[in-house]
């Protein structure tokens, strides 16, 4: 049996699908034009600007190849469940706050012409349900169901306040956005090597926090209970105002286990070895109540030997009085005799590395098939940011301060004409070369072995 080809058109990127007077003259509707007085400064968001950034930068195209997941409507063969994407649910949130729930589209066309229609502040993405979202009301409830949605994760910045003293709320910076650079490097160690998933998407919220899309046909298939407990496995940080410590246990074991040891060397680095790590940009040693805290179990004589040195070096910055601890840490496991003594000197001040360094998960997003979560590419409409991917090898090279807004790229626009010249290129192109691509061809190795479809196309 052997698969139409995919149009041509599907295998190029929006952006370099030519000329938007090509697109005009091959029929498609006229782009609209970006009138120059129109133009804002690059933080404002409005409605025209939105608008013109849907109708000429929003990847449709790529978006759909991959919720569709080469369930192309327009093929014929067997394999493929044509109605796939149509029973996708989306959300549209309107201007006033206001959630259009059970949108749903037959394919990439139609998915734009809604948007268009709608015009969304934003969009959220949910399941893909037993039947198309917009019949809901139409099917008895118990026939009405969730059947596959990627395993996501969200973490949000608020969630350390308690732990950053740069910014609170909703204010972002360098300093903290180095707790985001270690979750996404825990985060992702624990899904590719722990569980071998393989297709994962990091993605900039657009304001100060940042979301993972596992994309892997089995992730896809998890119940909650399996998304629940991969949720639970990977949350080590101890819930409640003023933990200094992970709940961290040997069980009985010589060593920690690999998964707690895996996250640990990423999160030293994160903590104390990298030049704006949490001691050195945090300070938090020399701040608030992190000390006393982490000096609150340890033996009396630990502690005075900690609260001496900070008294005789007044100046001694966060790194400096986190060696001392180290070194205290050191003389606990060289006087360990019982088995009970070598067990709490190794796991000594990993929890705390632990505790202040790992992601701070939202579990209740990752827990239900059926929960929503914003869509990558829409635009924040408190920073006009686009949320845009987030390559995990190059952490430090992604500055979401840096993150292109929808007035900077329409004014790109404005001036070049061409939307491959906009900031946003860099972003939709890592999209479709190290995430999307990949995830076609291991989806079609997939139908490959699994219906003996051959796709001629790939």
């Amino acid at each position: 049996m052997v698969a139409e080809p995919q149009d041509a058109q599907k295998r190029k990127l929006d952006e370099e699908g030519g000329s938007d007077a090509k697109r005009a003259a091959a029929g498609g509707a006229a782009p609209m034009e970006v009138d120059s007085a129109m133009v804002m400064r690059n933080e404002d968001f409005s409605p025209q600007l939105l608008r013109i950034y849907y109708d000429r930068l929003f990847p449709f195209l790529q978006m759909f190849r991959w919720l569709s997941y080469r369930n192309d409507p327009k093929s014929s063969s067997a394999a493929v469940q044509k109605d796939f994407f149509l029973r996708r649910e989306f959300t549209f949130v309107l201007q006033g706050d206001i959630y259009c729930r059970y949108q749903c589209f037959k394919d990439a066309e139609e998915y734009k012409a809604k948007v268009m229609a709608q015009q969304p502040v934003r969009m959220e993405i949910g399941a893909v349900y037993t039947h198309p979202p917009k019949h809901h009301n139409t099917v008895i409830k118990d026939a009405y169901k969730p059947v596959e949605r990627e395993l996501v994760f969200d973490i949000d910045m608020d969630d350390y306040d308690e732990i950053r003293t740069c910014c609170t709320g909703a204010t972002l910076c360098p300093k903290c956005w180095t707790f985001m650079k270690a979750a996404i490097q825990i985060l992702r160690r624990a899904l590719t090597e722990d569980f071998g998933f393989q297709h994962l998407l990091f993605v900039y919220s657009g304001r100060r926090g940042v979301h993972c899309w596992v994309s892997d046909t089995v992730a896809r298939k998890l119940n909650n209970e399996q998304r629940s407990a991969v949720a639970e496995y990977l949350t080590m940080v101890s819930s409640g105002a003023g933990k200094s410590r992970a709940d961290l246990r040997m069980n009985g074991c010589e060593e920690l286990h690999p998964a707690v040891q895996g996250a640990y060397d990423i999160c030293k680095k994160w903590f104390r070895d990298d030049a704006n790590g949490i001691l050195a940009s945090q300070d938090i040693l020399r701040k608030g109540p992190h000390l006393a805290n982490i000096l609150e179990p340890m033996s009396i004589a630990e502690k005075e030997t900690i609260s001496k040195y900070v008294e005789t070096h007044p100046q001694a910055n966060s790194l400096e009085i986190w060696t001392q601890l180290e070194k205290v840490a050191d003389e606990r496991t060289q006087s360990a005799v019982t088995f009970k003594q070598k067990a709490e000197a190794k796991m000594m001040l990993k929890d705390v590395v632990i505790q202040y360094t790992c992601p701070r998960l939202d579990i209740n997003v990752s827990k239900q098939m059926n929960h929503l979560l914003k869509s990558p590419f829409v635009v924040h409409p408190k920073t006009g940011r686009v949320c845009v991917p987030i390559d995990p090898d190059h952490v430090n090279d992604f500055n979401p301060l840096e993150v292109p807004t929808v007035g900077r790229l329409i004014e790109e626009l404005n001036k070049s004409g061409d939307i491959r010249e906009t900031s946003l290129r860099p972003y939709t192109h890592f999209f479709e070369v190290n995430f999307l691509q990949k995830l076609e061809k291991a989806t079609a190795e997939e139908m490959r072995s699994t219906a003996g479809v051959d796709f001629t196309d790939f």
